[in-house]
């Protein structure tokens, strides 16, 4: 089959100069109220996402409304273009929100049990709208009928009716937590389904190694948070390692889950080597983004490959992160230079 990536890629280039960066996150911030963020994000690529969310929410769910249709309209677009081994690549780069948005699904299933069961559909609906971005194959539509499933194992079998490659993963994940109740160990489950489906589905593919050692490197972040997360729980680590990795071993894995909540991270290999002694998830949560932003640039000089579309749809989520970010805290009156700092942690 073939891969039209000339015509991809300068679409892409089109669609990264529409990017917003932290310059319109700071301006947005220093305009001191969410209606002047509002006003602001009119006047960009989201405006027509807005003038829609506005029929059907108001005040922060619009704005997250919005957020997650312009992701799932320009990702749809961007499926529109591609063909060939681009389509199947792009496909592959676009599980990961899948990946997410069933963590984002599970965990609103696990909330509502914690609250006693309950819980309006609308406000249901509402909250996983602010939590996903159905930028993958779970579309709002399928994720909606999950969320307003009567319970967790029928989520799962609207994920298994329509052929989703996490369907079987993620209903042996949800039966697993069903006897046990632990959210962290479902979460995991995920993610080790996610990258085994993803390597997979690389290995059918002639992908250019800049490409695979950034999926090595993915796996490795993976690693690295849920080594952290482990920390103090008093579980077997070893069964939550996600193998696959390009420099963080499964002894290096142990190790670091074995020790103490917030003990030094012990030597790592580059490129994660810069994340010194910061041994709590947060400070290692900053030094791991920028590895993975680092990697995802160091793809985008081939006009001919998926590498400029896997470094858009990185800035793309980041993004959203960001916009996320400051509507909450305009909306909320976090103040400025508290806000200020959380962008540096987005």
């Amino acid at each position: 089959m073939s891969s039209n990536y000339g015509y991809l890629n300068a679409r892409v280039r089109g669609l990264r100069a529409k990017l917003l960066d932290e310059t319109f996150a700071q301006s947005a911030i220093e305009a001191g109220s969410f209606e002047a963020f509002v006003t602001s994000l009119s006047q960009t690529a989201y405006a027509p996402d807005l003038e829609e969310a506005r029929g059907r929410r108001e005040g922060l769910p619009m704005v997250d409304d919005a957020i997650a249709t312009n992701v799932a309209r320009t990702t749809r677009s961007l499926l529109r273009m591609a063909d060939g081994r681009a389509r199947e690549l792009l496909g592959v780069l676009l599980m990961r929100f899948d990946a997410a948005n069933l963590k984002s699904v599970a965990r609103t299933f696990h909330a509502r049990s914690a609250r006693g069961g309950g819980g309006e559909s609308d406000d249901a609906v509402a909250s996983l709208a602010a939590a996903t971005l159905p930028a993958g194959a779970l579309d709002a539509h399928i994720l909606e009928r999950m969320i307003t499933a009567a319970d967790l194992p029928n989520a799962a079998q609207v994920l298994v009716l329509k052929g989703h490659p996490l369907g079987p993963t993620f209903r042996k994940a949800v039966a697993a937590y069903a006897a046990s109740g632990d959210l962290f160990e479902l979460e995991v489950a995920i993610d080790l389904g996610y990258h085994e489906v993803v390597r997979e589905r690389v290995e059918e593919h002639d992908v250019p190694p800049a490409f695979l050692r950034y999926g090595q490197i993915e796996i490795d972040a993976t690693n690295l948070r849920t080594a952290l997360k482990v920390r103090g729980r008093g579980l077997e680590p070893g069964r939550f390692f996600v193998p696959g990795g390009r420099v963080v071993s499964k002894d290096v894995f142990v190790e670091i889950a074995s020790s103490a909540p917030g003990a030094a991270l012990p030597s790592l290999r580059a490129p994660f080597d810069a994340l010194g002694d910061g041994g709590d998830l947060a400070s290692v949560e900053v030094g791991v983004r920028s590895v993975l932003e680092r990697y995802a640039k160091g793809l985008v000089h081939d006009p001919l490959d998926i590498g400029l579309v896997t470094h858009y749809l990185y800035a793309k989520e980041r993004e959203a992160a960001l916009l996320r970010l400051v509507a909450r805290g305009t909306f909320y009156g976090v103040p400025s230079d508290t806000l200020r700092r959380e962008l540096g942690h987005a």
